[in-house]
């Protein structure tokens, strides 16, 4: 009991002999973690929705109401035979509204303004392969039934390049950020054992052993680089609860991520953060307790 006194009594001295070192090592910890945590969990979500959207409808065909239903059902009948389509769904103008109340059914301020019979009857296409949804655009363009086609392929396909290229991006940012909390580290625990030689040295001649002594340093690194990664996870989570209920979840984007996975990345980012320590308190020491 006498020992762990004596090695918490210590790293709470080191601590508070560089408190701003402290405080900018945390922050760089805290920086990095936060940026690998955002960027791992919005890949995930952005990958549900991508599930979503292949199990969904690929394309929505508005139709002209100037032309007859005959030639919507002509429409229809061409679109099955198609062999990229898998089904084929009408909807109808009051089908349509019924769904626009739906979607909008926290603002009555618009569903009172809104015109219903500016909304058109549409096709909703489903496809064996998503991909395929340019040539089921290709091929309706100039029908005189169509009014308008839209596909949610487009946006989904710049949504994953550019969630890809924001893994990228944040993830180089956090590995640089990361190399500035290890090099802060280091600095910080080199300038408490700088401070601490002749203790050091007395502690060598009565017999103590390395990692007695290099202890104090070991946890002052693990207990700073866990601090800044636990308020990184807390941030990260109070951030998906947020957008959980924020205006994109409740329009065209699900915010839904695992707990199972959250968790994960949790354990994942608490670990790591402890080997990021035993790491650079080794090489943060090695030098100063050699000499």
């Amino acid at each position: 009991m006498g020992k762990f006194s004596y090695v918490l009594k210590n790293t709470l001295v080191n601590m508070r002999r560089t408190p701003l070192l402290v405080f900018a090592t945390i922050i760089a910890v805290l920086i990095s973690s936060f940026l690998v945590f955002t960027t791992l969990s919005a890949r995930s979500i952005v990958q549900n929705n991508t599930l979503r959207w292949q199990n969904g409808i690929h394309v929505v065909v508005f139709l002209d109401d100037r032309v007859t239903t005959t030639a919507h059902k002509q429409l229809q009948t061409s679109l099955e035979s198609y062999p990229e389509v898998r089904t084929v769904d009408y909807f109808s103008k009051p089908e349509a509204e019924e769904e626009f109340k739906n979607l909008f059914r926290d603002q009555p301020e618009l569903l009172a303004e809104v015109d219903y019979e500016i909304l058109p009857a549409s096709l909703r296409v489903n496809l064996n392969d998503p991909s395929n949804y340019e040539l089921i655009t290709e091929r309706l363009e100039g029908n005189p039934a169509v009014k308008e086609i839209r596909s949610s392929g487009e946006a989904i396909e710049r949504l994953l390049s550019l969630t890809d290229t924001l893994v990228i991006s944040a993830s180089a940012f956090a590995l640089l950020i990361g190399f500035a909390a290890f090099i802060l580290i280091i600095n910080t625990l080199r300038l408490a054992a700088y401070s601490k030689k002749k203790e050091i040295k007395i502690m060598r001649l009565i017999g103590a052993s390395s990692t007695y002594i290099r202890l104090p340093f070991i946890i002052e690194a693990v207990i700073e680089s866990l601090i800044g990664t636990s308020i990184a996870v807390g941030f990260g989570w109070a951030l998906i609860e947020y957008s959980k209920s924020s205006v994109v979840a409740d329009s065209i984007f699900d915010i839904t991520i695992s707990d199972d996975y959250l968790i994960f990345l949790t354990i994942s980012l608490l670990m790591s953060s402890i080997i990021f320590g035993l790491f650079a308190s080794f090489v943060g020491i090695r030098k100063a307790l050699n000499d």
